[in-house]
Formats: structure tokens, C-alpha cells, sequence
């Protein structure tokens, strides 16, 4: 069942109860005000009566001449259909209205004992003549504690009794009706109000066939479908960027180890082609276990991203002396750095402290210099700077090597990018990106300023300790 349905039939559902409910509390109210203001009329007409007739022992004479004359006075009564009778004491009749010679009340024997305990009662008896009802008020008169007479007035329940039979039927018909306009008219506007919702459904099918450049127009029909629209078209856009994303890494990791993997076959079949001298074969497995090592290095850090990303890395954190960091890593790459007459040179202060990993800290330095040695010429020179700003400590790595061509510096932090398209260095692509998930582990941030053909600064920024979170 679509949505839009089973809205329309829960809203008229909805609708149908708060209906029924009203119409049962206004037909209840009408009822009671409607039977209120009969019994009001017939308390006024019984003492109108009582203070018509006298209290001291009234002859039948006396008390017909008494209410003849108060009809007289208020001919309303008889003309609202007021029925009159009163009683003596011993329960016979003193006067009964013309109105009331078809219909005799008689005091039951409850109203009797009511009587005797000087209370006004209300009762209703079914009408003789037809299936409508009276509505009788009892009254006992009372002189100097003895019952001197009874006075009986009642009217028929039939206006009310039709009043609220029509107040019945008109519900019966509007109830039905209204549910019915309601639900037609929920249902359009469900289909209205879900029209956003088909709009992304018909997305998901362009997404799911493959086209992740689909985008959903912004809505203006609600915040909420307006905030769902937003949350789906970032979602379409990362997908994008990921897909995007994994499908350069299969390209590039393809590419990356298709390299040494066809130099290991080539190495091997020409090997394998005629018998050579030991030395020979020992030069190919040299030249196989360097292309071995490249791959298992590929290997290796496409790993620690991938546990990076997943968060399986904790990060093991204490004070450490960037300046003890960054000697230790200078000194790793000085045999390097003669055989290419590179000119390295640390500038540091006495001491600045971080709040870091220190594992994961040396990785870092290393990959900065390591990279900076790899793209400069012979004759050049690396520079490894150690300072602190504001925020914490500072680390400079400069070279005057081959620089990086502007369009290229958005990207080198990206997996397997290199500014050399045709990977003839033995460079991975991977070095800079894990340099930069290291950085924002520690909450900093790592930049770098290139003109090309003059050389590169790359500059990290790390928080001191204090501000490290």
C-alpha cells in the first residue's frame, strides 16, 4: 500500500474519532441543557402555583379558583403544554388542567415518601397517547409542618427528544461526509507533500544504475524535506567522491604494481631463456628482491591508511622534544644525502615540546625529508626547521629541488599522485598522504608553498601540549 494511502486512510481514521468525539460531547451537552431548561420552566410554573394558592387549608374551590386564575394571569403555561395537577394530603385530586385530563401522573408510592421528607422531585413517565415521554415535577406544600397539598406539573420530552433527533441524524449524515472530503482531500495533499520523496526515490535509481552525478532540486515545501534533499545530495556527493576516489586508487595501485611485477617476469624469462654466469642470475635477483621490497613498501602503507581511516590506529601520546625528533631523522638520511651532494641543514631552537605519538611523529619527518632529498638535484639543499608560533611547534622542510607546478599542488596529498606522470622515480604516492593523516591525527595541519623549478617548503603545524586535545 503507498504511503500517501495509508496516510489518508490513518488521517481520516484520525478525523473520524475526533468527529464522533465531538459530535457525542455537544449531543450530551444539548440533552442536558435542553432538560435543564425544562425543568427550570417547570420550577418556575410549581412556584407560581405554590404562591397562588393558599396555604391554610385550601378548599378544591378555593385551589381551582387559584390556578384558573394564575393560567389566566400567565397564558403561556398552557400555551407551552404545561400539564397541572395537585393533590391534597390524602392523595386526591384537587385539580387536574384540561391539558392534563388524557394523561393523570399519580403519585407512586417513591414520590409519596419524597413528600413526607419535603423534597422536589423530577421524574419521567412514558405519555399514554403517543412514544413520547413527560417530564413531571413534584412538589409538596407544606403549612406549619403538615402537607397541606401536592402540586404536580409536568410538559411532554417531545421537542427535546426531536431536537435531538435531528441533532442525531444531521451527524449521521455531515460524520460520513466530512471523513470522506477529508480523506480525498488528505490523500492529495499526502501525495502534495510527498512529491520531494519521489523526486529522491528516482535518484536512487539514477544512483544505483551508476549515475552519481544526479542531484535532487532544492524543495521549499518543508524544512524537514528541504534538510532530507540537503542529507541526500551530500550524501550523492561523497559517494561521487569516493567512487571517484576508489576507482583511481584500483587504477593507480594497478599501475603501481604493474610496474615491478613486469620487470620480475621480464628478469625471470630472460633468465629462464638460456644458462648465464652465477653472476648474472645474481644481479636478476637483485633487481627482483629491489622490485620486491617497492611492492611489500606499496603494500605496507596502503595498509596503515586503511587501518587509519578505519580507526584501528591508536595513537600512543607523551611529551616528546621535536628538536631529539628531527636530529635523529637528519642523521638517517646523511649517507643519501653525500652521495647526491645534497647540503643538509637543521635549524632548531633549544627545545620544543609536543604531545604526540612519537612512532608515528618519526614517520612524518622522515617522509618530509625523504621526499624533499628525492626531488632535489645534486648540489642542492634540504632544510629542516624547528620553531614555535602561538599555537605550538612548527616544522619546516624546504629544498631547491624541482618545485611542483601549480596545478598540481591541490592534489599531492591524495593517494598515488605524483607531479611525475610517468613514475619513473621510485616514489610510491603514498608518503604525503600518510604525512597528512598523521598531521590531523595530532590535530594539526600540514601546508606547503612550491614554485616550480625552484623548490618546495612543506610546513606542519602541531599543537602544544596544553592545547592538544
Amino acid at each position: 500500500m503507498a504511503i500517501r494511502t495509508r496516510l489518508a486512510i490513518w488521517f481520516s481514521i484520525l478525523v473520524a474519532v475526533v468527529l464522533t468525539l465531538s459530535a457525542l460531547i455537544r449531543y450530551t451537552g444539548y440533552k442536558q441543557a435542553l432538560q435543564s431548561r425544562q425543568d427550570y420552566s417547570l420550577r418556575v410554573v410549581a412556584d407560581i402555583l405554590d404562591s397562588s394558592i393558599p396555604r391554610h387549608s385550601p378548599t378544591k374551590n378555593e385551589v381551582q379558583t387559584a390556578v384558573a386564575r394564575m393560567i389566566r394571569e400567565y397564558p403561556d403555561i398552557e400555551l407551552k403544554g404545561i400539564l397541572i395537577e395537585v393533590y391534597d394530603s390524602s392523595r386526591a385530586v384537587i385539580f387536574i388542567s384540561s391539558l392534563s385530563e388524557a394523561q393523570q401522573f399519580h403519585i407512586t408510592e417513591d414520590i409519596w415518601k419524597r413528600t413526607q421528607h419535603k423534597e422536589v422531585s423530577l421524574t419521567t413517565i412514558p405519555a399514554g397517547s403517543d412514544n413520547g415521554s413527560i417530564r413531571i415535577l413534584t412538589k409538596p406544600i407544606f403549612y406549619r409542618n403538615k402537607l397541606i397539598y401536592i402540586i404536580q406539573v409536568g410538559s411532554s420530552t417531545n421537542d427535546i427528544e426531536e431536537t435531538l433527533e435531528s441533532i442525531f441524524l444531521f451527524n449521521i449524515l455531515i460524520i460520513p461526509l466530512s471523513i470522506l472530503l477529508i480523506g480525498i482531500g488528505g490523500w492529495f495533499l499526502a501525495k502534495e507533500a510527498l512529491k520531494p520523496l519521489e523526486a529522491i526515490i528516482t535518484a536512487s535509481h539514477h544512483i544505483s544504475s551508476g549515475d552519481l552525478h544526479h542531484r535532487i532540486p532544492a524543495s521549499d515545501t518543508s524544512s524537514e524535506i528541504s534538510a532530507l534533499t540537503r542529507a541526500f545530495n551530500q550524501m550523492t556527493i561523497k559517494l561521487q567522491s569516493s567512487f571517484q576516489q576508489i576507482k583511481d586508487f584500483s587504477e593507480n595501485v594497478s599501475h603501481e604494481l604493474r610496474i615491478p611485477l613486469s620487470i620480475l617476469r621480464g628478469q625471470t624469462e630472460l633468465s629462464l631463456k638460456r644458462s648465464r654466469p652465477v653472476e648474472e642470475y645474481r644481479n636478476t635477483l637483485e633487481s627482483n628482491l629491489e622490485e620486491i621490497l617497492r611492492m611489500e613498501n606499496i603494500v605496507e602503507r596502503l595498509l596503515f591508511l586503511s587501518k587509519a581511516e578505519r580507526g584501528e590506529l591508536k595513537l600512543e601520546k607523551s611529551e616528546l622534544d621535536i628538536r631529539d625528533l628531527s636530529e635523529w631523522a637528519f642523521a638517517q638520511f646523511k649517507l643519501q644525502a653525500q652521495e647526491k651532494n645534497i647540503n643538509l641543514i637543521l635549524n632548531s631552537e633549544n627545545s620544543v615540546t609536543v604531545y604526540g605519538d612519537e612512532v608515528l611523529l618519526r614517520e612524518l619527518l622522515l617522509n618530509l625529508i625523504k621526499n624533499a632529498i628525492t626531488y632535489t638535484n645534486e648540489g642542492g639543499s634540504v632544510s629542516l626547521s624547528i620553531g614555535r608560533s602561538d599555537e605550538g611547534a612548527v616544522i619546516s622542510v624546504a629544498d631547491t629541488g624541482i618545485g611542483i607546478p601549480e596545478k598540481d599542488i591541490p592534489h599531492i596529498f591524495e593517494r598515488f599522485y605524483q607531479v611525475d606522470k610517468s613514475r619513473s622515480t621510485q616514489g610510491s604516492g603514498l608518503g604525503l598522504s600518510i604525512c597528512k593523516w598523521i598531521v590531523e591525527a595530532h590535530n594539526g595541519k600540514i601546508t606547503v608553498e612550491s614554485a616550480y623549478g625552484k623548490g618546495s617548503e612543506f610546513s606542519v603545524f602541531l599543537p602544544s601540549p596544553d592545547r592538544n586535545g
